[in-house]
């Protein structure tokens, strides 16, 4: 099992939901990963990039072909592809290797030039999931009934996150998370990483630390797609925008 590596040039993305049918992460995931394969970056997909909480198995694999053909063209250019496992897809864990095209890792330690950086989903870090993981479960699975009935549940759920702690986490978090995960972020700090990567919340953004490290949280591709980039000790949070490809002239 890996989760310890050396890259100058990594991505990192979290919670496509592939599978998921309110996910159109595909759409998007697709020429990002083809753009970074063509910039030469090693890519984590830090959690939750399978949709196996919610969805079916059929779903799945109707979703993932082309995204892992993709995931191949890393390989070909000599890059690697890491997986960490999130909630809803944590049946991965029982696949904690080198799958060929990628490997699975529970969490990834980064050395990128003098810069140590964690990288983890973050779900270990959330209260209901660690304290009630069988109701967590359950009400997951409900959450996709919802759904199912109006798709618009999801956006509306994210808007009163952000609401309920934009006060609060204007001074202790990103906006729409609970502290809790930055107080996890702050004890990684503590163990001597310079920059911390969670996913989870679905809340983008970055947050300077106590001592002088980093936390970030790429957010989810189910809304506007973020992503971090990590090169040459470097750690930044970007938005992705698809290159606009210039009009033929006749």
């Amino acid at each position: 099992m890996i989760t310890s590596i050396k890259s100058d040039r990594l991505v990192v993305i979290s919670d496509l939901h592939l599978g998921n049918p309110f996910s159109n992460a595909k759409k998007k995931v697709i020429p990002f990963l083809k753009w970074a394969a063509a910039e030469k970056f090693d890519i984590c997909i830090n959690g939750d990039g399978l949709e196996i909480a919610q969805s079916s198995f059929a779903k799945v694999a109707f979703e993932v072909p082309e995204f892992f053909r993709v995931l191949g063209e890393f390989k070909r250019a000599g890059r690697e592809v890491f997986y960490v496992t999130g909630n809803h897809d944590i049946a991965l864990e029982h696949f904690l290797e080198d799958w060929g095209v990628m490997k699975v890792s529970p969490f990834l330690n980064v050395q990128s030039g003098e810069t140590r950086v964690r990288i983890e989903h973050g779900h270990i870090y959330d209260p209901f999931f660690v304290k009630f993981p069988v109701l967590y479960e359950g009400l997951t699975h409900f959450a996709g009934l919802l759904l199912k009935v109006n798709p618009n549940l999801y956006k509306l759920w994210i808007t009163f996150e952000k609401w309920t702690s934009y006060r609060r986490s204007k001074k202790s978090g990103i906006v729409g998370e609970r502290p809790h995960f930055r107080e996890a972020a702050e004890e990684l700090s503590r163990r001597g990483f310079d920059a911390i990567v969670f996913g989870h919340t679905h809340h983008a953004g970055h947050r300077e630390l106590e001592n002088g490290s980093s936390y970030f949280n790429t957010g989810s591709w189910m809304l506007t797609p973020h992503y971090a980039k990590i090169e040459d000790g470097r750690v930044s949070l970007e938005e992705w925008k698809a290159p606009i490809r210039p009009r033929r002239s006749f």
